[in-house]
């Protein structure tokens, strides 16, 4: 029979140094540092700085119609009043030679001139409607095809963009149709030009164009 000693079977515990409880309570294990705080600012925090731009309301790469400025209403109104007289003599050889070459209608336009034989509320209709297509074939074919009209030139007045260059065919001719949408708003496209702060209306803000005087050298 063999015998083993005891220290063989039972494990010895051996106490660590460093796990041994701190019983030291008088003594602090965590410093606690004051927080350093920057001093306050001067004046309160009131700070002068440079005073910044306010933001332009419109954006810089828009050409403005101010660098190359729009002719005065005035002059604008001027070539409108030659081309309306230009209109009217056209309009006024038209009908002559309508009539002229349709004798059978004399009679029935003099019935329709007098208020108590004939209709001459009828008769102003259609006059109307044959005046505002002429002037819609006039303003078309001389702006779209000739880049100007008989009254601009006699108010020595171009068609030109905000930036002051030239208009291509295509800008005239938009401009144009959105001079149609103008005059068809009961005129309110172009009397806006009262109120606007260039002096432009309806067209000329859609279509970013506008009427400027002739350079001397033109």
């Amino acid at each position: 029979m063999i015998e083993f000693p005891r220290s063989a079977a039972i494990p010895v515990y051996h106490a660590s140094e460093l796990a041994d409880p701190v019983f030291d309570y008088d003594r602090p294990r965590i410093v606690e540092a004051l927080e350093l705080l920057p001093p306050p600012p001067a004046l309160g925090g009131m700070l002068i700085e440079p005073v910044q731009q306010e933001p332009v309301d419109r954006r810089a790469d828009i050409p403005l119609p101010s660098a190359h400025p729009t002719a005065s209403i005035t002059r604008r109104s001027l070539a409108g009043l030659v081309d309306s007289v230009v209109l009217v003599m056209a309009l006024a050889a038209f009908a002559a030679i309508f009539v002229r070459l349709n004798p059978s209608l004399n009679p029935g336009l003099q019935l329709s001139l007098n208020p108590a034989q004939g209709p001459l509320p009828m008769f102003a209709a259609a006059f109307a409607v044959v005046a505002l297509l002429f002037w819609m074939a006039y303003e078309y074919l001389f702006v779209v095809y000739t880049g100007s009209t008989p009254g601009l030139r006699a108010a020595r007045l171009r068609l030109t963009g905000f930036d002051g260059l030239p208009l291509s065919r295509r800008s005239r001719r938009w401009r144009v149709l959105a001079s149609f949408l103008s005059a068809f708003s009961a005129g309110l496209g172009y009397f806006w030009c009262v109120l606007d702060q260039d002096g432009l209306c309806w067209h000329d803000r859609i279509t970013r164009t506008h009427v400027q005087l002739e350079s001397p050298s033109e």
